[in-house]
């Protein structure tokens, strides 16, 4: 394995690449940053496209265990502490960032066990309530996600680290709207959580084909969403509350339709 060196936190290559943490960067360029070993080894183990790495001399036993025996023809970087901070979002980097190619993404994933159940996002904004979201709905075995407008970006920082791994597992539909009425044709009903429900989730089939459409933190979801919803549905919450986090609220959905399938 051949590695370069870079040592200034100048240099051409880490100044193109610091800009990557600005979305509209990594949209021009179709690559994002991951930070961490155990990230970027699930990474690999996805088969998620690794463009190149730059991890500092302190961390070579680390590289080696998690990194060393995935690697074929990606481009290695030994790098100094200040040129990875540059990389890096986090107060103390853990010393190893790779830059990992948004296109050839997995269609499909080993892990989906649950192929008719997709996710559609509608305006949501937290990067927390997305990483989460996309953790249960590895979980649940969904078999992708769609992205709304609006929609908070899959491939920031916070929700790389909240998501633990579980994006490189879960198909993801960028430009959600236009598949949408592909799905839809194919005979996809559309379950939208509102408040003007008179369904609960438990009272509800949530088996077969299905579209869980998930809504912005505040607003909910769109009145255009909701006039194309097949099914309202609501969580029963005999606390009163009056409402959900977006991300609980999602999981209690995901795992009442695995209860179901069990059955």
């Amino acid at each position: 394995m051949k590695t370069i060196k870079i040592e200034s936190k100048h240099n051409p290559r880490i100044k193109a690449l610091k800009k990557l943490k600005e979305k509209k960067h990594r949209m021009k360029e179709r690559v994002f940053l991951v930070e961490g070993f155990r990230l970027l080894e699930e990474a690999f183990r996805a088969k998620i496209p690794v463009e190149s790495l730059f991890y500092v001399a302190e961390k070579e036993t680390d590289f080696q265990r998690y990194i060393a025996p995935h690697l074929q023809e990606e481009e290695v970087f030994h790098v100094s502490q200040e040129v990875l901070k540059e990389l890096s979002d986090t107060v103390h980097p853990q010393g190893i960032v790779g830059v990992l190619s948004m296109d050839h993404w997995p269609q499909s994933s080993s892990a989906t066990k649950d192929p008719e159940l997709y996710l559609y996002l509608d305006g949501l904004q937290d990067p927390g309530n997305l990483g989460t979201i996309i953790r249960s709905a590895h979980a649940a075995g969904c078999g992708g996600i769609l992205f709304g407008k609006h929609t908070v970006d899959p491939y920031g920082e916070k929700v790389l680290r909240s998501a633990m791994g579980s994006l490189f597992h879960v198909p993801i539909y960028q430009d959600g709207d236009a598949h949408l009425p592909q799905f839809m044709a194919e005979g996809y009903p559309l379950a939208v959580t509102s408040l003007n429900a008179t369904q609960s989730i438990y009272e509800e089939d949530l088996r077969g084909k299905l579209i869980l459409v998930i809504g912005n933190e505040g607003k909910g979801v769109s009145k255009d969403m909701e006039e194309k919803a097949t099914t309202l549905l609501k969580i029963p919450m005999p606390g009163e509350a009056e409402s959900l986090n977006a991300a609980v609220a999602t999981s209690i959905i995901l795992f009442e339709r695995v209860r179901q399938k069990r059955l």
